[in-house]
């Protein structure tokens, strides 16, 4: 089903991912793995609605434990068929920036699984919105095989540089290592940072 203005009863969880059909299996298993357990949590999955890579083994794992998938694209993509065909519910956007403020006004919370540049990017928009305060729902970067081992070393490294203020690492997102910590962690309440910039004081 395609529309632009359904209204949505509950929220859902945002799965970034890769749309890569080239990766290990392992990362396959996990995206099917958090689309499952998001279902068999009775919470909709929210993503990109793409028919490969992580975003279709998600999308797969979601509807196969009988849940909701809601997938969101721009026209453009929609009109080159890149959309899963089972999606429960599509949601067509006029371009890329409409479609991650709509992902994201769905989400009661964001799970970053790995991913390219477009994942990466996503990923620290959300950061960047949890430090305004824009977003207030948890991010979680699921660590699968260690693929984030080195982008979270060198935010360590930002960290201790500061360019980030005090304590934001461990306010702003959480890491997981397996399909089964990053949804329990999404589905908990959020962090917040209260400092001096929150309260103004510059």
């Amino acid at each position: 089903m395609a529309d632009n203005d359904m209204p949505t009863d509950k929220k859902g969880v945002a799965v970034y991912c890769s749309s890569s059909d080239r990766l290990a299996a392992a990362y396959y298993d996990c995206a099917r793995a958090v689309g499952r357990l998001l279902a068999e949590n009775g919470v909709p999955l929210i993503n990109g609605g793409g028919r490969m890579g992580l975003m279709a083994s998600s999308t797969d794992g979601a509807l196969e434990a009988g849940g909701t998938v809601i997938g969101v694209l721009p026209k453009f993509m929609l009109d080159r068929g890149w959309n899963h065909p089972g999606l429960t519910r599509t949601i067509c956007t006029p371009d890329m920036h409409r479609r991650k403020e709509t992902m994201a006004g769905m989400s009661l919370g964001a799970i970053a699984l790995p991913g390219g540049i477009g994942t990466f990017e996503e990923m620290f928009e959300i950061i960047t919105w949890r430090q305004l305060e824009l977003y207030t729902g948890p991010l979680v970067i699921c660590n699968t095989m260690g693929f984030y081992d080195k982008l979270l070393e060198f935010l360590a490294h930002v960290d201790s540089e500061h360019f980030m203020r005090p304590g934001a690492p461990a306010k702003l997102w959480r890491v997981a290592t397996t399909p089964e910590e990053a949804v329990a962690m999404v589905l908990q309440p959020a962090d917040t940072i209260v400092d001096d910039y929150t309260k103004g004081k510059f």
